[in-house]
């Protein structure tokens, strides 16, 4: 009942600590250039962080050297190929095609469903495609039960699930990077080192922490939100633990979502505003109020940005130094409120690029780039609270439970 109301117990708060010392660089040697993989986040029940923050509208800075090379940010390849660069104004216009509806079942035409995984005992947020070291392709899933499994689908059906690693706390947001993995829980991040199990945590925040994302420019990852904050950690080879080096604030509601490409960090709120930092001086230097409700996800395709709502829309961005400008707006179902939980983008058995949209009617939305025709819908059983995608397939999380995954064909 708490889950349909949005409401859920509140971990206790810990006092925050004295935020260490600035460093002087970005430079960093804990983590390696190569992200293995990036894990999104976009899920409803984080609507009950909406209420009773305000935002402080100060920045902690921190001086860096960043980078010259552009970075690709996280899952922004469509399954493991750029975009083509044809958005521009006015082609965004989807005919709406509705030969591919799903007509109420669970097919829709160029997909099968390729497993159907059973072992979480509460809702799933995260469903993260994973590239091992020896080319192993695995799946990381966590949610509310506590819990992390590592699923590998080549295996028989009963014997999938490879690992899983009970972490005592509801899990927000996971990330799998230069052979550690990240967990986001309420008040800490915690890290596990894979290769000898080493676990240290990266305590700074205060509630859910939604989005953990990589800076591979400079070994950095960046954690994001229920407290409104956007933290930045480094490896202390010394020490043999992350350290926080700095600290951005200025959004009035929690963070949903993070994205980093070259040195800009663009982060998506529950106060519906996409802003923009400059990674070598940890300022905002734009702030766009993109939709009416909260900014579930964002996604980034070559020089386009891409932003879903509550609101029922998904926006279209180009990044116009020192503005986002709106491209286009596509209304998912025209005159009726069905919010878009998360997206994630996908290369078809074509190679064509594919936007897949999780929608809180029970529905999975395939829309074709850059036009936005429909591809079709999946409706499911349950809610479909996080969808991701990986080399010919694309997965999601469920509030049973369930995690699903189908391939293109």
């Amino acid at each position: 009942e708490r889950e349909k109301s949005g409401a859920r117990e509140r971990e206790p708060r810990e006092p925050r600590e004295k935020a260490p010392r600035k460093s002087k660089s970005w430079e960093v040697q804990g983590i390696e250039e190569e992200v293995v993989a990036c894990g999104l986040m976009a899920i409803a029940d984080r609507m009950d962080t909406r209420e009773g923050y305000r935002g402080r509208g100060s920045y902690s800075n921190y001086r860096g050297r960043g980078g010259g090379r552009r970075g690709r940010g996280g899952n922004q390849n469509f399954g493991g190929r750029g975009g083509n660069s044809n958005y521009r104004g006015g082609s965004y216009r989807g005919r709406g095609r509705g030969g591919y509806h799903g007509g109420g079942g669970d097919r829709v035409q160029g997909i099968d469903k390729l497993a159907e995984l059973h072992g979480h005992e509460d809702l799933v947020r995260v469903v993260t495609p994973v590239t091992e070291p020896s080319g192993r392709q695995v799946l990381y899933s966590a949610g509310q039960d506590c819990s992390v499994r590592v699923w590998d689908l080549s295996l028989p059906r009963n014997q999938q699930c490879t690992n899983c690693v009970t972490v005592g706390a509801d899990v927000g947001s996971v990330l799998v990077a230069s052979g550690w993995l990240f967990v986001g829980i309420p008040g800490r991040v915690k890290a596990w080192n894979m290769s000898d199990g080493r676990q240290v945590d990266l305590v700074g925040h205060q509630g859910q922490i939604h989005s953990i994302v990589p800076y591979t420019e400079q070994g950095m990852i960046f954690s994001g939100g229920e407290d409104r904050s956007i933290l930045a950690w480094r490896f202390n080879q010394q020490t043999s633990a992350f350290e926080q080096v700095g600290a951005m604030h200025g959004h009035s509601g929690a963070i949903l979502e993070l994205q980093v490409v070259g040195n800009l960090l663009f982060s998506g709120s529950m106060d519906g505003t996409i802003r923009v930092w400059d990674l070598n001086s940890a300022q905002c230097i734009h702030t766009c109020q993109a939709h009416n409700m909260p900014v579930m996800g964002i996604l980034v395709w070559e020089n386009h940005l891409l932003s879903c709502s509550l609101d029922g829309t998904i926006k279209v961005w180009t990044w116009n130094a020192p503005n986002l400008d709106l491209t286009y707006t596509h209304t998912v179902i025209p005159n009726e409120q069905v919010g878009v939980l998360g997206m994630c983008g996908s290369l078809n058995a074509q190679q064509k690029p594919v936007l897949v949209s999780a929608c809180n009617d029970n529905t999975i939305r395939f829309f074709e780039l850059p036009s936005f025709d429909s591809l079709g819908v999946l409706k499911q059983r349950k809610d479909v609270r996080c969808v991701s995608s990986g080399p010919g397939a694309f997965f999601a999380g469920h509030s049973d439970g369930t995690v699903r995954a189908w391939k293109w064909v």
